[in-house]
Protein backbone atom coordinates (compact mmCIF):
# COMPACT_ATOMS: atom_id res chain seq x y z
CA UNK A 1 0.00 0.00 0.00
CA UNK A 2 0.89 3.12 -1.04
CA UNK A 3 -0.66 5.64 1.00
CA UNK A 4 1.49 6.52 3.59
CA UNK A 5 3.41 9.08 1.64
CA UNK A 6 2.39 12.17 2.05
CA UNK A 7 0.12 11.38 5.77
CA UNK A 8 4.11 10.72 7.16
CA UNK A 9 5.75 14.07 6.22
CA UNK A 10 2.86 16.35 6.99
CA UNK A 11 2.03 14.35 10.23
CA UNK A 12 5.76 15.00 10.94
CA UNK A 13 5.42 18.73 10.33
CA UNK A 14 3.48 18.90 13.58
CA UNK A 15 0.37 20.92 11.66
CA UNK A 16 -2.14 20.37 15.06
CA UNK A 17 -0.14 23.12 16.90
CA UNK A 18 -1.97 24.91 19.62
CA UNK A 19 -3.26 27.94 18.83
CA UNK A 20 -1.76 31.43 19.54
CA UNK A 21 -0.65 34.34 17.26
CA UNK A 22 3.14 33.55 16.98
CA UNK A 23 2.05 29.89 16.93
CA UNK A 24 -0.37 29.83 13.40
CA UNK A 25 0.25 27.67 10.63
CA UNK A 26 -0.07 28.25 7.23
CA UNK A 27 0.37 24.70 4.78
CA UNK A 28 0.61 24.56 1.35
CA UNK A 29 -0.02 21.40 -0.43
CA UNK A 30 1.41 21.25 -3.62
CA UNK A 31 0.08 18.05 -5.60
CA UNK A 32 1.80 16.93 -8.94
CA UNK A 33 -1.09 16.06 -11.47
CA UNK A 34 1.49 15.61 -14.41
CA UNK A 35 1.20 12.95 -17.16
CA UNK A 36 3.70 10.78 -15.33
CA UNK A 37 1.30 10.66 -12.27
CA UNK A 38 -0.81 8.10 -14.48
CA UNK A 39 2.54 5.56 -14.00
CA UNK A 40 2.17 2.25 -11.94
CA UNK A 41 4.21 2.16 -9.27
CA UNK A 42 5.58 -1.75 -8.02
CA UNK A 43 2.28 -2.73 -6.59
CA UNK A 44 0.18 -1.91 -9.77
CA UNK A 45 -1.37 0.80 -7.98
CA UNK A 46 -1.09 4.49 -10.22
CA UNK A 47 0.69 6.89 -8.86
CA UNK A 48 -1.62 9.35 -8.73
CA UNK A 49 -4.01 7.07 -7.13
CA UNK A 50 -1.70 6.63 -4.30
CA UNK A 51 -1.29 9.99 -4.02
CA UNK A 52 -5.17 10.65 -3.86
CA UNK A 53 -5.53 7.73 -1.40
CA UNK A 54 -2.44 9.20 0.94
CA UNK A 55 -3.72 13.19 0.97
CA UNK A 56 -7.55 11.76 1.33
CA UNK A 57 -6.59 9.78 4.22
CA UNK A 58 -4.53 12.55 5.79
CA UNK A 59 -7.44 15.11 5.75
CA UNK A 60 -9.84 13.03 7.19
CA UNK A 61 -7.44 13.13 10.20
CA UNK A 62 -6.59 16.66 10.22
CA UNK A 63 -8.75 18.15 13.43
CA UNK A 64 -9.82 21.41 12.79
CA UNK A 65 -7.68 24.20 14.87
CA UNK A 66 -8.03 27.60 14.83
CA UNK A 67 -4.09 28.47 14.37
CA UNK A 68 -3.69 25.75 11.06
CA UNK A 69 -4.36 27.48 7.86
CA UNK A 70 -4.20 24.71 4.99
CA UNK A 71 -4.32 25.10 1.12
CA UNK A 72 -3.73 23.42 -2.21
CA UNK A 73 -1.76 24.12 -5.54
CA UNK A 74 -2.10 21.65 -8.33
CA UNK A 75 0.31 21.56 -11.19
CA UNK A 76 0.15 19.50 -14.59
CA UNK A 77 -3.67 18.86 -14.38
CA UNK A 78 -4.74 21.03 -16.96
CA UNK A 79 -6.77 23.76 -14.99
CA UNK A 80 -5.22 26.51 -16.09
CA UNK A 81 -5.42 27.81 -19.87
CA UNK A 82 -2.28 28.83 -21.59
CA UNK A 83 1.03 27.20 -21.84
CA UNK A 84 1.54 24.00 -20.28
CA UNK A 85 4.50 25.31 -17.97
CA UNK A 86 2.24 27.84 -16.28
CA UNK A 87 -0.29 25.40 -15.42
CA UNK A 88 -0.06 25.64 -12.01
CA UNK A 89 -3.69 26.66 -9.85
CA UNK A 90 -3.85 27.44 -6.13
CA UNK A 91 -7.08 25.79 -6.24
CA UNK A 92 -8.21 25.93 -2.43
CA UNK A 93 -6.42 29.48 -0.13
CA UNK A 94 -4.63 28.69 3.29
CA UNK A 95 -7.92 30.35 4.93
CA UNK A 96 -8.49 28.05 7.98
CA UNK A 97 -9.38 24.21 6.93
CA UNK A 98 -11.43 23.56 4.75
CA UNK A 99 -11.24 19.67 4.72
CA UNK A 100 -14.60 19.20 2.33
CA UNK A 101 -13.30 21.65 -0.27
CA UNK A 102 -9.33 20.06 -0.07
CA UNK A 103 -11.17 16.38 -0.25
CA UNK A 104 -13.39 17.34 -3.48
CA UNK A 105 -10.03 18.85 -4.90
CA UNK A 106 -8.29 15.66 -4.52
CA UNK A 107 -10.84 13.80 -6.13
CA UNK A 108 -10.83 16.05 -8.94
CA UNK A 109 -7.80 15.99 -9.94
CA UNK A 110 -6.64 14.84 -13.48
CA UNK A 111 -2.85 13.89 -14.39
CA UNK A 112 -2.70 15.74 -18.18
CA UNK A 113 0.94 17.82 -18.34
CA UNK A 114 3.60 19.16 -17.65
CA UNK A 115 5.65 19.19 -14.04
CA UNK A 116 6.15 23.43 -13.57
CA UNK A 117 7.70 22.43 -10.20
CA UNK A 118 10.02 25.73 -10.29
CA UNK A 119 7.20 28.01 -11.47
CA UNK A 120 4.22 26.82 -8.90
CA UNK A 121 6.97 27.04 -5.83
CA UNK A 122 7.36 30.78 -7.20
CA UNK A 123 3.55 31.11 -7.11
CA UNK A 124 3.21 29.59 -3.83
CA UNK A 125 5.54 32.22 -2.17
CA UNK A 126 3.01 35.25 -3.11
CA UNK A 127 0.68 32.81 -1.55
CA UNK A 128 1.62 33.42 1.99
CA UNK A 129 0.53 35.79 4.28
CA UNK A 130 3.36 38.36 5.45
CA UNK A 131 3.50 37.85 8.93
CA UNK A 132 5.52 35.76 11.42
CA UNK A 133 3.60 32.68 10.99
CA UNK A 134 5.27 29.36 10.61
CA UNK A 135 4.81 28.87 6.95
CA UNK A 136 5.14 24.87 5.68
CA UNK A 137 5.04 23.50 1.81
CA UNK A 138 4.63 20.16 1.18
CA UNK A 139 5.29 19.25 -2.46
CA UNK A 140 4.27 15.58 -3.77
CA UNK A 141 5.93 14.80 -7.06
CA UNK A 142 6.86 11.77 -9.19
CA UNK A 143 9.17 13.56 -11.35
CA UNK A 144 11.58 16.47 -11.79
CA UNK A 145 11.53 20.25 -12.98
CA UNK A 146 10.21 19.59 -16.92
CA UNK A 147 10.17 23.59 -18.03
CA UNK A 148 13.97 24.64 -17.17
CA UNK A 149 13.61 26.32 -14.11
CA UNK A 150 15.98 25.99 -11.51
CA UNK A 151 15.10 25.27 -8.07
CA UNK A 152 17.34 27.92 -6.66
CA UNK A 153 15.79 30.74 -7.78
CA UNK A 154 12.23 29.46 -5.91
CA UNK A 155 14.60 29.73 -2.76
CA UNK A 156 15.78 32.92 -3.94
CA UNK A 157 12.39 34.45 -4.86
CA UNK A 158 11.01 33.67 -0.72
CA UNK A 159 13.89 34.69 0.76
CA UNK A 160 12.97 38.38 -1.67
CA UNK A 161 10.16 38.10 -0.16
CA UNK A 162 11.23 37.60 3.45
CA UNK A 163 9.46 34.58 3.92
CA UNK A 164 10.72 31.69 5.77
CA UNK A 165 9.54 28.49 4.60
CA UNK A 166 9.65 25.02 5.46
CA UNK A 167 9.75 23.33 2.23
CA UNK A 168 9.03 19.06 2.31
CA UNK A 169 9.60 17.55 -0.85
CA UNK A 170 8.42 13.83 -1.22
CA UNK A 171 8.91 12.21 -4.12
CA UNK A 172 7.25 9.08 -5.31
CA UNK A 173 9.16 6.42 -6.90
CA UNK A 174 11.74 9.04 -8.07
CA UNK A 175 14.97 7.89 -10.10
CA UNK A 176 18.58 8.84 -9.45
CA UNK A 177 18.72 11.93 -11.59
CA UNK A 178 15.30 13.19 -10.56
CA UNK A 179 16.55 12.64 -6.69
CA UNK A 180 19.33 14.41 -7.10
CA UNK A 181 17.57 17.61 -8.54
CA UNK A 182 15.98 18.28 -4.84
CA UNK A 183 19.30 17.68 -2.95
CA UNK A 184 20.15 20.65 -1.39
CA UNK A 185 16.67 22.29 -1.37
CA UNK A 186 14.57 21.80 1.46
CA UNK A 187 13.94 18.81 3.27
CA UNK A 188 13.50 15.06 0.64
CA UNK A 189 12.31 12.21 1.12
CA UNK A 190 11.67 9.57 -1.72
CA UNK A 191 9.63 6.65 -1.25
CA UNK A 192 9.83 3.94 -3.57
CA UNK A 193 8.12 0.81 -1.81
CA UNK A 194 4.98 -0.36 0.53
CA UNK A 195 7.84 -1.18 3.45
CA UNK A 196 9.48 2.23 3.35
CA UNK A 197 5.96 3.57 2.82
CA UNK A 198 5.10 2.02 6.26
CA UNK A 199 7.70 2.87 7.85
CA UNK A 200 7.22 6.74 6.84
CA UNK A 201 4.02 6.61 7.97
CA UNK A 202 5.66 4.73 11.43
CA UNK A 203 8.14 7.82 11.86
CA UNK A 204 5.05 10.12 11.53
CA UNK A 205 2.51 8.89 13.82
CA UNK A 206 5.65 8.29 15.98
CA UNK A 207 6.86 11.96 15.97
CA UNK A 208 6.37 13.63 19.53
CA UNK A 209 6.54 17.58 19.43
CA UNK A 210 7.85 19.69 22.30
CA UNK A 211 6.85 23.55 21.03
CA UNK A 212 9.60 23.88 18.17
CA UNK A 213 11.31 20.34 18.76
CA UNK A 214 10.00 17.36 16.93
CA UNK A 215 12.27 13.99 16.57
CA UNK A 216 10.74 10.81 14.31
CA UNK A 217 12.35 7.80 13.10
CA UNK A 218 11.06 4.19 12.33
CA UNK A 219 8.82 2.75 15.21
CA UNK A 220 10.74 -0.16 14.89
CA UNK A 221 14.29 -1.45 13.99
CA UNK A 222 16.58 -4.59 13.93
CA UNK A 223 18.77 -3.87 17.09
CA UNK A 224 22.57 -2.77 16.18
CA UNK A 225 21.22 -1.40 13.29
CA UNK A 226 21.47 2.37 11.35
CA UNK A 227 18.56 4.14 11.18
CA UNK A 228 17.56 7.65 9.98
CA UNK A 229 16.31 10.12 12.29
CA UNK A 230 14.54 13.52 10.81
CA UNK A 231 14.38 16.10 13.85
CA UNK A 232 12.72 19.86 13.65
CA UNK A 233 14.52 22.67 16.13
CA UNK A 234 16.58 25.22 16.17
CA UNK A 235 19.78 24.21 15.58
CA UNK A 236 21.57 25.67 18.52
CA UNK A 237 25.07 24.94 19.36
CA UNK A 238 25.04 21.36 21.28
CA UNK A 239 21.28 20.28 19.94
CA UNK A 240 21.99 16.72 19.63
CA UNK A 241 19.46 13.62 19.03
CA UNK A 242 20.36 10.60 20.86
CA UNK A 243 18.52 7.08 21.32
CA UNK A 244 17.78 5.74 25.31
CA UNK A 245 16.28 3.12 27.06
CA UNK A 246 12.54 3.59 27.45
CA UNK A 247 12.22 5.57 30.92
CA UNK A 248 15.95 6.32 30.86
CA UNK A 249 17.20 9.53 33.26
CA UNK A 250 17.10 12.73 31.82
CA UNK A 251 20.42 13.43 30.16
CA UNK A 252 21.27 9.79 29.32
CA UNK A 253 22.28 8.95 25.90
CA UNK A 254 24.02 6.42 23.49
CA UNK A 255 24.77 6.65 20.25
CA UNK A 256 24.18 10.57 18.95
CA UNK A 257 24.51 12.92 16.71
CA UNK A 258 24.93 16.97 16.38
CA UNK A 259 21.93 18.16 14.35
CA UNK A 260 24.50 20.73 13.00
CA UNK A 261 25.60 17.53 11.11
CA UNK A 262 22.60 17.42 9.52
CA UNK A 263 18.62 16.68 8.68
CA UNK A 264 18.50 13.21 8.24
CA UNK A 265 21.23 11.76 10.68
CA UNK A 266 22.39 8.54 11.72
CA UNK A 267 21.83 6.62 14.94
CA UNK A 268 23.36 3.35 15.38
CA UNK A 269 20.89 1.60 17.86
CA UNK A 270 21.98 -0.87 20.53
CA UNK A 271 22.29 -4.14 20.45
CA UNK A 272 19.84 -5.80 22.61
CA UNK A 273 15.99 -5.41 21.99
CA UNK A 274 13.60 -3.69 23.63
CA UNK A 275 11.67 -0.59 23.93
CA UNK A 276 13.56 2.83 23.52
CA UNK A 277 12.97 6.48 22.88
CA UNK A 278 14.71 8.87 20.09
CA UNK A 279 15.51 12.45 21.86
CA UNK A 280 15.89 15.68 21.17
CA UNK A 281 18.54 16.98 23.48
CA UNK A 282 20.52 20.29 24.63
CA UNK A 283 23.91 19.91 25.50
CA UNK A 284 23.77 23.70 27.49
CA UNK A 285 21.51 22.41 30.61
CA UNK A 286 22.66 20.33 32.85
CA UNK A 287 21.06 16.80 33.10
CA UNK A 288 20.90 17.58 29.38
CA UNK A 289 16.82 17.80 29.34
CA UNK A 290 14.71 16.04 26.36
CA UNK A 291 13.24 18.78 24.17
CA UNK A 292 11.49 16.33 22.20
CA UNK A 293 11.18 12.48 21.95
CA UNK A 294 9.72 9.63 20.02
CA UNK A 295 8.97 5.97 20.98
CA UNK A 296 11.34 3.02 18.82
CA UNK A 297 11.45 -0.40 19.39
CA UNK A 298 14.32 -2.46 18.48
CA UNK A 299 13.47 -6.09 17.48
CA UNK A 300 16.31 -9.27 18.04
CA UNK A 301 18.28 -9.62 14.90
CA UNK A 302 19.14 -13.11 13.15
CA UNK A 303 22.59 -14.48 13.43
CA UNK A 304 24.10 -17.45 12.38
CA UNK A 305 27.38 -19.07 10.89
CA UNK A 306 28.61 -22.15 8.80
CA UNK A 307 31.97 -23.43 8.57
CA UNK A 308 33.63 -27.34 8.67
CA UNK A 309 33.34 -28.93 12.03
CA UNK A 310 37.31 -29.65 12.32
CA UNK A 311 40.16 -28.28 10.17
CA UNK A 312 43.73 -28.30 10.30
CA UNK A 313 45.67 -25.80 12.80
CA UNK A 314 47.13 -23.17 11.11
CA UNK A 315 44.86 -23.52 8.05
CA UNK A 316 42.66 -20.89 6.22
CA UNK A 317 38.57 -21.66 7.03
CA UNK A 318 35.91 -20.03 5.04
CA UNK A 319 32.90 -18.86 7.36
CA UNK A 320 29.61 -18.70 6.20
CA UNK A 321 27.63 -15.74 8.09
CA UNK A 322 23.75 -14.69 8.61
CA UNK A 323 23.55 -11.42 10.49
CA UNK A 324 22.72 -7.72 10.05
CA UNK A 325 25.84 -6.54 9.06
CA UNK A 326 25.80 -3.74 10.69
CA UNK A 327 28.99 -1.36 11.12
CA UNK A 328 31.78 -3.10 13.64
CA UNK A 329 30.14 -6.50 13.21
CA UNK A 330 32.80 -9.27 12.24
CA UNK A 331 33.81 -12.76 13.25
CA UNK A 332 36.45 -14.29 14.77
CA UNK A 333 37.65 -17.51 16.30
CA UNK A 334 38.69 -18.23 19.80
CA UNK A 335 39.66 -21.16 22.36
CA UNK A 336 36.60 -22.75 23.50
CA UNK A 337 35.65 -20.56 26.84
CA UNK A 338 37.47 -17.52 25.96
CA UNK A 339 36.26 -14.27 27.94
CA UNK A 340 33.72 -12.28 25.65
CA UNK A 341 35.53 -10.08 23.40
CA UNK A 342 38.63 -11.82 23.14
CA UNK A 343 39.66 -12.73 19.64
CA UNK A 344 42.36 -14.19 17.19
CA UNK A 345 42.04 -13.35 13.41
CA UNK A 346 38.84 -11.74 12.43
CA UNK A 347 37.46 -10.30 9.27
CA UNK A 348 34.46 -8.07 9.24
CA UNK A 349 31.36 -8.81 7.70
CA UNK A 350 31.54 -5.49 5.81
CA UNK A 351 33.72 -7.32 3.68
CA UNK A 352 31.67 -10.00 1.92
CA UNK A 353 30.04 -13.05 2.57
CA UNK A 354 31.58 -15.60 3.20
CA UNK A 355 34.72 -14.52 4.66
CA UNK A 356 38.48 -16.54 5.81
CA UNK A 357 39.92 -17.17 8.81
CA UNK A 358 43.48 -17.94 9.46
CA UNK A 359 42.97 -20.65 12.68
CA UNK A 360 45.45 -20.60 15.47
CA UNK A 361 48.46 -23.15 15.09
CA UNK A 362 47.92 -24.77 18.57
CA UNK A 363 45.36 -27.65 17.83
CA UNK A 364 42.04 -27.70 20.18
CA UNK A 365 38.76 -27.18 20.89
CA UNK A 366 37.45 -23.61 19.42
CA UNK A 367 34.65 -21.47 18.39
CA UNK A 368 33.61 -19.59 15.74
CA UNK A 369 31.66 -15.91 16.93
CA UNK A 370 30.05 -13.55 15.46
CA UNK A 371 30.62 -10.15 17.55
CA UNK A 372 29.69 -6.60 17.27
CA UNK A 373 32.28 -3.59 18.22
CA UNK A 374 29.25 -1.81 19.02
CA UNK A 375 29.18 -2.70 22.87
CA UNK A 376 32.18 -3.43 24.95
CA UNK A 377 33.22 -5.53 25.57
CA UNK A 378 32.44 -6.84 22.26
CA UNK A 379 29.68 -9.57 22.55
CA UNK A 380 29.04 -12.85 21.38
CA UNK A 381 25.66 -12.99 19.65
CA UNK A 382 26.61 -16.35 18.20
CA UNK A 383 28.86 -19.07 18.35
CA UNK A 384 29.76 -22.43 16.87
CA UNK A 385 32.63 -25.08 18.10
CA UNK A 386 35.40 -25.96 15.58
CA UNK A 387 37.88 -28.47 16.45
CA UNK A 388 41.41 -27.65 15.33
CA UNK A 389 44.03 -31.14 14.58
CA UNK A 390 47.53 -31.53 14.40
CA UNK A 391 49.22 -30.82 11.31
CA UNK A 392 51.78 -33.09 10.52
CA UNK A 393 55.46 -30.82 9.61
CA UNK A 394 58.92 -32.23 8.53
CA UNK A 395 62.34 -30.64 6.29
CA UNK A 396 64.02 -33.03 4.26
CA UNK A 397 68.56 -31.28 4.09
CA UNK A 398 71.83 -32.34 3.96
CA UNK A 399 73.59 -33.25 6.95
CA UNK A 400 76.09 -30.67 6.24
CA UNK A 401 77.13 -28.18 4.20
CA UNK A 402 80.02 -25.63 3.15
CA UNK A 403 79.56 -22.04 4.57
CA UNK A 404 77.87 -19.95 2.17
CA UNK A 405 76.85 -22.29 -0.30
CA UNK A 406 73.51 -22.84 -1.16
CA UNK A 407 71.17 -26.11 -0.10
CA UNK A 408 67.77 -27.57 -1.82
CA UNK A 409 65.51 -27.86 1.79
CA UNK A 410 62.22 -30.48 1.05
CA UNK A 411 59.36 -29.70 3.68
CA UNK A 412 56.12 -31.25 4.49
CA UNK A 413 53.75 -28.81 5.74
CA UNK A 414 50.23 -27.17 5.71
CA UNK A 415 51.65 -24.57 3.14
CA UNK A 416 49.87 -21.61 5.02
CA UNK A 417 49.99 -17.94 4.71
CA UNK A 418 53.01 -17.08 6.09
CA UNK A 419 54.92 -20.39 6.39
CA UNK A 420 58.89 -20.53 5.96
CA UNK A 421 62.01 -22.12 5.92
CA UNK A 422 65.03 -21.00 7.76
CA UNK A 423 68.16 -21.11 9.18
CA UNK A 424 69.31 -20.46 12.62
CA UNK A 425 72.03 -21.02 14.53
CA UNK A 426 71.84 -24.27 16.86
CA UNK A 427 69.75 -23.08 20.12
CA UNK A 428 68.64 -19.54 19.14
CA UNK A 429 65.55 -18.09 20.68
CA UNK A 430 62.06 -18.97 19.07
CA UNK A 431 61.12 -16.70 16.10
CA UNK A 432 64.75 -15.93 15.11
CA UNK A 433 66.14 -16.37 11.40
CA UNK A 434 68.59 -15.56 9.14
CA UNK A 435 68.04 -17.01 5.31
CA UNK A 436 64.65 -17.71 4.78
CA UNK A 437 61.99 -18.42 1.95
CA UNK A 438 58.17 -19.02 1.80
CA UNK A 439 56.65 -22.35 1.30
CA UNK A 440 53.99 -20.94 -1.03
CA UNK A 441 57.02 -20.07 -3.37
CA UNK A 442 57.46 -23.93 -4.25
CA UNK A 443 59.02 -27.36 -2.86
CA UNK A 444 61.36 -27.20 -3.02
CA UNK A 445 62.64 -24.13 -1.55
CA UNK A 446 66.50 -23.13 -1.21
CA UNK A 447 68.48 -21.53 1.65
CA UNK A 448 71.89 -19.99 1.63
CA UNK A 449 73.68 -21.28 4.55
CA UNK A 450 76.04 -18.62 7.03
CA UNK A 451 79.44 -18.04 6.04
CA UNK A 452 80.51 -19.28 9.55
CA UNK A 453 81.32 -22.44 9.98
CA UNK A 454 79.37 -24.12 13.18
CA UNK A 455 75.97 -25.55 14.33
CA UNK A 456 73.15 -24.53 12.98
CA UNK A 457 69.19 -25.57 12.58
CA UNK A 458 66.56 -25.46 10.09
CA UNK A 459 63.59 -24.81 10.75
CA UNK A 460 59.94 -24.95 9.64
CA UNK A 461 58.06 -21.94 11.39
CA UNK A 462 55.03 -19.94 10.88
CA UNK A 463 54.66 -15.54 11.05
CA UNK A 464 50.41 -16.36 12.17
CA UNK A 465 52.12 -16.24 15.78
CA UNK A 466 54.70 -14.13 17.65
CA UNK A 467 56.86 -15.30 18.49
CA UNK A 468 57.33 -17.43 15.35
CA UNK A 469 57.19 -20.67 16.39
CA UNK A 470 59.37 -23.79 14.96
CA UNK A 471 56.89 -26.13 13.75
CA UNK A 472 59.81 -28.86 12.89
CA UNK A 473 63.57 -28.43 12.91
CA UNK A 474 66.30 -30.70 11.64
CA UNK A 475 70.22 -30.17 12.01
CA UNK A 476 72.95 -29.34 9.95
CA UNK A 477 76.23 -28.51 10.48
CA UNK A 478 78.15 -26.02 8.38
CA UNK A 479 82.09 -26.57 7.76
Amino acid sequence: MHTPTLVSLTLTLGLGVSASAQNTTHVQLILDASGSMLGKLPDGQTRIASAKSTLTQFLGGVKADPSLNVGMRIYGGGLKAGPQCEDSVLVTPMKGFDKAALQAQVTAATPKGATPIVYSLMQAAADFPRDSSRKVIVLVTDGEESCGGKLTDAVAAFKKLGIEVDLRIIGIDLNDKARKSFEGVGTFENTRSGVELGQALGRATATSQTGKYAVSGPTSAGAGGVVEIRWTGPNNPGDYVTIVKKGAPIGNYKDYFYTKAGNPGKLTVPLDPGEYELRYSSEKANPNPTLASAPITLTPATYGLSASKSAGAGSVVEVKWTGPNNPGDYVTIVKKGTPVGQYKDYFYTRNGNPGKLTVPLDPGEYELRYSSEKASPNPTLLSIPITLTAVQYGLTAPASARPGSTIQVKWTGPNNPGDYVTVVKKGAPVGGYLDYFYTRNGNPGTLKMPTEAGSYELRYSSEKANPNPTLSSVPIEVR
